[in-house]
């Protein structure tokens, strides 16, 4: 399980949104003590930047150890205790909060990660000395010792580097409940090369089945304990970054529906919008619709529609039910 994190709030933040869409309307504060305050989830890179269980920080210890300090460049400061000093006697600090270094510049010009003090603690993010204690209203990351945030039984749990890729994969192929391996390993962002020796190992163990799917090339791999429902009656607007649609390939082979996040695309060249949602109705994805929610007069607007083959009345009204519950929780008019 995990929610990827991003930033985007055109509608609604991805690691809101997702929930709503498999619960309905829920109570976001709820969530994000849930997330930040229960010490049964953590932030970390997994797919993307992501919100897991907790459990499945040790998993990720050869990320923590294997990966590059993310901005480049910035393994040098690991070795410096300054900052991780500043977080213990301060508490949870977010990157404005820290003073820029004696006699640099605080920017950092051209890189994304913005300023020294932030790329500072992203490195000790990623090493794993440093975790999210929640975050501001402006979306800025509050650090603090991974320590206090962590329980002891998952920190102190040492899986090996192996170990925790094939146990990654499980839960990957428990998610898909049937993938390929390009499929599975791209779910905690392993690449394909890495993962498919630890996926024959799973299938000499019993712990994966290969199966072959109609139309699909490649083999798959099946959960053990996948069971087919005997029905779906799913209604969901899904955000551009839900876990059901993170895989392209996956989406058009399983549903024949083409899709892209547009955000970056030049508005000349956009097929569709800037933030579409898919909708999900049953076991098909049966329309899309470019939405953005106008908070300063508290509207959800739609700006483009679109339904797969001939539009009729049931996914219209489906369509048109679900914008109307998004509006509500949202505290939006829908139009």
């Amino acid at each position: 399980m995990g929610l990827q994190i991003d930033c985007v709030n055109v509608v609604c933040a991805a690691h809101y949104m997702v929930p709503f869409s498999r619960l309905g309307p829920y109570d976001r504060a709820t969530l994000d003590a849930l997330f930040y305050r229960s010490g049964e989830f953590a932030e970390h890179w997994a797919h993307e930047i992501s919100i897991i269980p907790a459990e499945t920080w040790p998993l990720l210890r050869y990320r923590r150890e294997t990966d590059r300090v993310r901005p480049w460049g910035f393994s040098k400061v690991l070795e410096e205790r300054a900052v991780l000093e500043e977080v213990r006697r301060r508490g949870p600090l977010a990157a404005d909060d820290l003073p820029p270094p004696d006699g640099a510049a605080g920017r950092i010009p051209g890189a994304w990660i913005g300023t020294v003090a932030r790329g500072v603690l992203e490195a000790h993010f990623l090493r794993g000395s440093l975790a999210a204690a929640g975050r501001r209203s402006d979306f800025s990351r509050l650090y603090d010792l991974a320590e206090r945030l962590i329980p002891e039984e998952h920190r102190s749990r040492r899986v090996g580097h192996d170990e925790g890729r094939r146990e990654l994969l499980l839960q990957a192929a428990r998610a898909h409940a049937v993938g390929t391996a390009k499929d599975l390993a791209d779910y905690f962002r392993m690449p394909v090369g890495e993962a498919k020796p630890h996926l024959r190992e799973l299938v000499e163990s019993g712990q994966l089945h290969e199966a072959r799917v109609e139309g699909w090339r490649e083999i798959a791999y099946l959960d053990p304990k996948a069971k087919a429902p005997r029905r779906i009656e799913a209604a969901e607007l899904l955000s551009p970054f839900d876990p059901l649609i993170w895989s392209r390939p996956r989406v058009d082979r399983l549903f024949g529906f083409k899709y892209r996040v547009e955000i970056f695309v030049p508005p000349e060249k956009r097929t569709h919008g800037f933030y579409v949602l898919p909708f999900l109705l049953g076991d098909k994805l049966v329309a899309r619709v470019d939405l953005k929610a106008d908070r300063a007069n508290r509207r959800l607007i739609v700006l483009g529609k679109w339904f797969e083959g001939r539009k009729t009345a049931a996914p219209a009204a489906a369509l048109s039910t679900e914008l109307r519950v998004l509006g509500h929780w949202l505290g939006l008019s829908h139009l």
